[in-house]
């Protein structure tokens, strides 16, 4: 995700007693649920305080904590410290229920029970300070004969809760095996103030057949991996690797090629975050379609090719990471120094592109995932400050750059107003800031460096499914009229 112009609050408290005590306002949704599991006694809710206490979460729900949208040191891109997760399955034989962060993408740092129906996710960063896209993924499961109703509130280190549960029994690639959990099945809680969210419980029917629980639906590097493989069937599409990530899983690179080598090209990355899933439920059939079997696409493909780095974060998809990569780094803030390899690699690529091939560089889009659906845009025009000529004077095309802002704005706005128009009830909120010549995004740079019309698109965690695909599709076709027609 990207900055946003205003700072704001995020919660490292769990307001114990109005979490746990608000349970009995959540209603259950299967008949064999207990009337014990509706209400929480005294003695349960003291208990509850106390392993709370000892897991080192606060405990007052007027303690609030001040974050800004990117933390303090996110500019600082090298390398620190990581606590990687244990990986385990969390075994409560009395109660006989059990849960597991045994898999990709998963996120469970630790489980307490109070009772042998009531339970305490303790959900922490793979290091802080840190975005407060607080993850979890894990399954759960029963053995006894008949299902088992428990209440499970989620509870964060340095952060605030988010993410409304997904739910599945058998989880793919396929958003459609996955749904979101029943509203009367899940409460969030607020701090004192009613103003943010602290954590969440969640009522889960489990049975001997694993219930699978995650922030968004699951797609990790080796669906990635599956995706590539089947795209690149078409004998137009080259599926490589840009190179290694930091614990040396290979990073994708697609290339649509049918158009001569120094065509110009398009540009798209994705997943630098790794909770941001629903930006990927809108890369696929964006990608898909500039692949497509349609006379357009066709027609585009014989004058423009598509460089696509898909998932530039598999360390911290797959490890349930909350923001950063594996030496817990926030890749899009990595788009001037370059100390991380993942964003390192993709430059390179494309410089050599540039240089070698003279390539010249149409379009670049970077998807993400925030609350709601909104368009991040570079304004026009440019800060042309003595200060900034003399960040400019490095690049060689600075005065190319500065003469084609205003047509590479004007590109981006087009692109928008007609995606907008293809879908009138669907609001395109743009999110316009300066150009600066320092600025550490993928989208800055390939404005800055590529001379691209650039945009990052942030699609909303709960924006429908069915309408992100519509959309990727519709404004895939939309890029390809207009660039036809340049």
């Amino acid at each position: 995700m990207m900055n946003h112009s205003l700072p704001r609050l995020f919660v490292l408290i769990v307001a114990t007693g109005v979490a746990l005590s608000a349970c009995s306002t959540v209603r259950q949704t299967t008949s064999s649920s207990s009337e014990s599991t509706r209400t929480i006694s005294a003695e349960t809710s003291a208990k509850a305080r106390t392993i709370l206490k000892e897991a080192g979460l606060r405990m007052s729900g007027d303690s609030t904590r001040a974050y800004s949208y990117d933390p303090p040191g996110s500019l600082n891109t090298n390398d620190k410290p990581v606590e990687f997760q244990k990986k385990r399955t969390f075994a409560f034989a009395g109660a006989d229920v059990y849960f597991s962060n045994e898999f990709d993408g998963a996120r469970l740092n630790d489980m307490k029970m109070v009772n042998d129906s009531t339970f305490i996710a303790v959900l922490a960063p793979e290091n802080a300070p840190v975005n407060y896209s607080a993850w979890y993924g894990f399954k759960a499961w029963t053995n006894a004969s008949s299902a088992k109703t428990i209440r499970l509130t989620l509870t964060y280190r340095e952060a605030r809760h988010r993410y409304i549960p997904k739910l599945s029994r058998k989880p793919s690639a396929d958003w459609h095996s996955w749904s979101p959990i029943d509203p009367a099945s899940y409460k969030v809680h607020y701090d004192s103030a009613g103003r943010e969210t602290t954590s969440a419980t969640l009522h889960l029917t489990l049975s001997p057949d694993t219930l699978w629980v995650s922030g968004h639906e699951l797609f990790t590097s080796s669906d990635f991996e599956a995706w590539s493989a089947n795209l690149a069937k078409l004998p137009f599409v080259k599926k490589s690797t840009l190179g290694k990530s930091s614990q040396g899983k290979p990073l994708i690179r697609l290339d649509i090629v049918e158009a001569a080598p120094g065509a110009p090209c398009v540009v798209i990355v994705s997943r630098q975050h790794p909770p941001e899933h629903t930006g990927t439920l809108a890369l696929l059939p964006f990608v898909e379609t500039l692949a497509g079997d349609t006379p357009l696409a066709k027609e585009f493909r014989q004058k423009f090719r598509v460089f696509v780095a898909p998932c530039m974060n598999p360390d911290g998809v797959d490890g349930g990471h909350w923001r950063h990569n594996a030496h817990g780094v926030d890749l899009n803030r990595d788009w001037l120094n370059f100390n991380q390899p993942e964003p390192r690699a993709v430059r390179d690529a494309l410089l050599k592109m540039r240089d070698s091939l003279q390539t010249r560089f149409v379009f670049g889009v970077d998807f993400h995932t925030t609350q709601h659906d909104i368009f991040y845009t570079l304004s026009n025009p440019p800060m042309n400050t003595a200060a900034d000529s003399a960040e400019y004077a490095r690049n060689p095309a600075y005065k190319q750059y500065n003469a084609a802002a205003a047509e590479r704005s004007k590109f981006v706005e087009t692109w928008l107003e007609r995606t907008q128009a293809l879908f009138p009830a669907y609001q395109v909120t743009i999110s316009d800031s300066p150009r600066t010549p320092n600025g550490a995004t993928s989208g800055r740079w390939f404005d800055r460096e590529l001379l691209a019309p650039s945009l990052t698109y942030e699609v909303g965690d709960e924006t429908d499914r069915e309408l992100i695909r519509q959309i990727g599709v519709g404004s895939a076709k939309v890029l390809m009229e207009m660039l036809l027609k340049k």
